[in-house]
């Protein structure tokens, strides 16, 4: 009863930690990357190294990629899609090598930027939606 009760906390306790992280977050950055994309081959190492981190370091921020290189990735990414509630505009926006900028209490697209562009225009448009997104939620408050 007492293994009962602690599994039942620590659920709970993991619950309201994914439900507090959820409502923190104000912008959603998604990607679809493919295996067979010139702009994903040529620009995704630079990417992973030098916006990535920054991205997925922000605390506000949820980083979504979706996999189109095949039907069994695809498939593979449509959970994380799911659970970030954008299933429907990645079904509407499949270019590869585009990064998407949605407010993430609206799902509206704020704005998108290729991963071909510069480290500095990609982190301005990084930084341009994000306070999009939080004046976006302070107008909504």
């Amino acid at each position: 009863m007492r293994k009962l009760f602690v599994l039942a906390f620590l659920l709970l306790g993991v619950s309201m930690s994914s439900f507090a992280q959820q409502t923190n977050t104000k912008l959603i950055a998604f990607m679809n990357k493919a295996s067979w994309c010139p702009v994903c081959q040529a620009n995704g190492p630079r990417f992973m190294k030098d916006i990535m981190p920054m991205a997925m370091m922000n605390k506000q921020v949820q980083v979504v990629v979706s996999d189109l290189s095949n039907d069994r990735t695809k498939t593979a990414s449509l959970p994380m899609l799911e659970k970030a509630g954008i299933a429907d505009f990645a079904k509407a926006n499949k270019e590869t090598g585009e990064l998407y900028f949605l407010n993430a209490q609206s799902k509206q697209l704020i704005s998108k930027i290729s991963i071909a562009e510069s480290d500095m225009k990609i982190k301005q448009a990084f930084k341009a939606a994000l306070m999009s997104a939080d004046g976006n939620k302070m107008m909504n408050n």
